[in-house]
């Protein structure tokens, strides 16, 4: 691939592989990850990354669950946003959809039954890797969708703790590995259909770890704040770098590849927030031609230094330090 102008109108695929931390993602790459490897040889990487507040539910002041039993890391990365106070809020799939594309999300867990917004939607416990890979290569076949999430999930299941993402034989390592042919799978479908030389890929954790033996992602823990994110396609320099970045921005970017204008970020007109658009940043410093770094707030990274890296399991806490650092006052 090369930075001239895509052939075919453009296809970007948000592949999220759940809990991938930087580390596990090297040492997979330096033992057959041959496609993450690929990517990361390609585009670019972030050095540093962090998502939203990695609490398994999105839950209000007044104990609502405004979207569900979806995560903030996952709500963030499709609205562009770092609060959620609506499910009126504007979102990539509402945008292409707008444009007149269609989108399919297609993940391993029941909590992603919350993103209706999708054209196609598939979420489930019971779904393989494999399964939902296969779901998304379907309408990429079938119906021309050039918005495709997917989520592989099952890379949890396979966590016994910290230590095994770093055993390169270890049943987590391994799987990272199928994961990583599972990847291979979507290149070949986007090269048959004539669309790899104009499709973006976007590599990303939903979120980071924890330091236990348990699969989870407690947000007092600053390893689950920390995922891996490449960004691959036309345009983006090559075997390059950037210094940060927050899952938020990947909304953005996926306006901008898809040239599906500006999110409205708080649509809504009932949210408590006075701001109303997006509060990610545009990562202009991923294109060939540009400054490796680029004015970015560092919300998030803000917020933990903020509170002595020691973050309580409370969204609440997140969410009223992110007012104040957007320029709101909380409730």
């Amino acid at each position: 691939m090369t930075g001239s102008a895509p052939a075919a109108e453009p296809v970007a695929v948000i592949f999220v592989i759940d809990g991938l931390q930087p580390d596990a993602a090297a040492l997979a790459m330096a033992n057959g990850a041959n496609n993450l490897r690929f990517l990361h040889d390609n585009g670019v990487w972030v050095e540093e990354a962090y998502c939203p507040s990695p609490a398994p539910r999105l839950r209000l002041p007044d104990g609502s669950l405004p979207w569900g039993t979806s995560s903030p890391p996952n709500v963030a990365m499709h609205t562009g946003t770092h609060i959620f106070e609506s499910r009126q809020m504007d979102d990539i799939f509402l945008a292409a959809r707008r444009a007149g594309m269609r989108s399919v999300f297609s993940g391993g867990a029941e909590n992603y039954k919350e993103f209706t917004t999708a054209d196609f939607l598939y979420a489930s416990n019971a779904y393989s890797d494999s399964t939902t890979v296969e779901h998304s290569l379907r309408h990429l076949r079938t119906d021309g969708t050039r918005l495709i999430r997917l989520h592989v999930q099952r890379l949890r299941d396979a966590w016994r703790g910290p230590q095994e993402k770093l055993n390169p034989g270890s049943r987590y390592q391994q799987h990272l590995l199928h994961v990583d042919r599972l990847l291979g799978t979507v290149f070949q479908a986007l090269r048959a259909a004539g669309l790899w030389d104009s499709t973006y890929v976007i590599i990303a954790g939903d979120h980071g770890m924890g330091m236990t033996e348990q699969s989870d992602h407690p947000p007092s823990t600053p390893t689950s704040w920390q995922p891996y994110m490449s960004f691959f396609g036309p345009g983006i320099k090559r075997g390059a770098s950037i210094p940060y970045a927050e899952s938020p921005d990947i909304a953005l970017l996926v306006a901008r590849f898809l040239a599906l204008g500006p999110l409205h970020g708080h649509a809504d007109s009932q949210v408590s927030i006075r701001r109303k658009g997006t509060t990610g940043t545009e990562l202009t410093n991923i294109f060939e031609g540009q400054p490796r770094e680029v004015p970015h707030p560092r919300h998030i990274r803000a917020f933990l230094q903020s509170v002595g890296w020691k973050p309580s399991d409370d969204y609440g806490e997140y969410r009223r330090a992110m007012l104040k650092l957007l320029g709101e006052e909380p409730e």
